[in-house]
């Protein structure tokens, strides 16, 4: 490994250069205790529903040197998802190919040709994605769900992490403080969430009828759609009603302020096909399995794989 300094300016325009959207440096160190007690807490609310990955490797998620010993830099990055177009009945994040696989593709080539030492995360590893990219100053927390939202693209963005060995000649902070970004001239909002959890802290009060799954503590991932309808095996909870889409839900994401500043991306592997757009209630309603796998091959939708999706859809078109 070279002794040099990781040229930080250097690295953001290359990373400008393959896609990326933003691109920031933090340094290696443990994750801010206030972050790691709301995610213990979260856990032990039992948040996270079945999805037990998320229970593991805790330990490595709050001290980056135990995921890869000896790194010294984390890059953050993200990369703006917005379809021009969109299939109404599927997550936007989902219109096109699976984001691990581009996202990583594009990482190694940043990695190679900056000759950087070290790994890539794309969600598949036990990381704390927001965090890093709100200590990174790649964007700032908003909304209930806690949504990265990078300046000029707002909350449509995949994150993906480099850790490498090398140190870098600057690292960045979080942007200005989350009021000056929101434009409410510094002063607080009014606030009955929990004073001890970081990602809500700065909001207004929830609306309960707007969505279950939004607590004063975080996501609770067993009331959420995308959960559900993604993640979820076996039989949808009874009395959960989906509503534009039938793979994920969006209406968070909509629902943030920053959702405003969402624009199409260039990055045609985020494109939906022409097929996936012809699709009807109908067309959806007769889907058979050599459909699915023809309208979602090197797609995230097959994370639910067939079964799931019928399941779905048998529910969606439910009156």
């Amino acid at each position: 490994m070279s002794l040099a300094l990781l040229n930080s300016e250097e690295l953001k325009a290359r990373a400008k250069c393959l896609g990326f959207a933003a691109c920031g440096l933090a340094k290696a160190e443990p994750v801010a205790d206030s972050f790691a007690a709301h995610y213990r807490r979260w856990l032990e609310l039992g948040y996270c529903a079945d999805m037990d990955y998320l229970r593991r490797g805790v330990e490595m998620r709050l001290q980056p040197d135990l995921l890869v010993p000896g790194v010294r830099t984390i890059v953050s990055l993200a990369m703006n998802f917005m379809p021009e177009r969109h299939q109404p009945a599927i997550s936007l994040y989902a219109q096109g190919k699976d984001y691990h696989d581009v996202m990583r593709d594009r990482m190694r080539r940043l990695m190679d040709d900056m000759q950087l030492s070290g790994r890539c995360f794309v969600d598949t590893a036990p990381v704390l994605e927001r965090y890093w990219a709100w200590r990174s100053g790649v964007g700032i927390i908003t909304g209930r769900g806690g949504f990265i939202s990078v300046p000029g693209y707002g909350p449509t963005v995949f994150l993906g992490e480099l850790f490498v060995m090398e140190e870098a000649d600057r690292y960045d902070g979080p942007l200005p403080k989350q009021e000056e970004r929101l434009g409410i001239s510094g002063e607080r909002l009014e606030d009955t969430s929990s004073p001890n959890n970081p990602l809500t802290s700065h909001l207004s009060p929830l609306t309960p009828s707007f969505c279950p799954a939004l607590t004063a503590e975080g996501l609770d991932a067993r009331r959420c759609v995308s959960y559900q309808t993604i993640e979820h095996r076996g039989p949808l909870p009874h009395g959960l009603r989906l509503g534009a889409t039938f793979y994920g839900c969006d209406r968070c994401l909509r629902a943030n302020p920053q959702f405003a500043e969402a624009h199409p991306t260039d990055e045609p592997a985020f494109q939906p096909s022409e097929a996936l757009l012809k699709m009807t209630p109908d067309d959806w309603q007769q889907l058979t399995v050599e459909q699915y796998r023809t309208l979602f091959k090197g797609s995230a939708v097959k994370r639910a794989k067939y079964e799931g999706l019928v399941r779905n859809i048998a529910r969606w078109l439910k009156p």
